[in-house]
């Protein structure tokens, strides 16, 4: 996904300029929009794998960079799943690449939201 790459670059632009920066890279597993209940096996495997791949993708760029980075693969809801994440880990900083949303997504919320409604991180938005 483009605006995560956005997102992600930018974090290592900053970690570069950090004594001992720490790197954690994100990916969750969400229901799609229109899959039945439950979500087949089948299905979370595929959707499994390409976060797995996306998540090594990740680390390879961070590893140019820096060191290793500290990779997560959630199921669930992403703003919960982020959060709970967040809590665990009590980030410096989050940084969030984001799309640009719809009224009705705007309205039930977004990833970038959570963050916003919680306010206990600093939060980073990188579109």
């Amino acid at each position: 996904m483009e605006q995560s790459g956005r997102a992600l670059e930018f974090a290592l632009d900053i970690a570069k300029q950090t004594a001992s920066p720490e790197i954690h890279v994100a990916y969750v597993i969400q229901k799609p929009a229109r899959a039945p209940d439950p979500v087949s096996d089948e299905a979370i495997a595929l959707l499994r794998r390409s976060g797995e791949e996306s998540l090594q993708n990740a680390q390879r760029l961070v590893k140019k960079s820096l060191a290793n980075a500290i990779i997560h693969l959630e199921i669930g809801d992403p703003g919960e799943q982020l959060l709970e994440l967040a809590n665990r880990v009590k980030p410096d900083l989050i940084v969030l690449g984001t799309l640009r949303h719809s009224a009705t997504e705007k309205l039930l919320g977004t990833v970038s939201s959570h963050f916003l409604k919680t306010r206990q991180y600093p939060l980073l938005i990188v579109p």
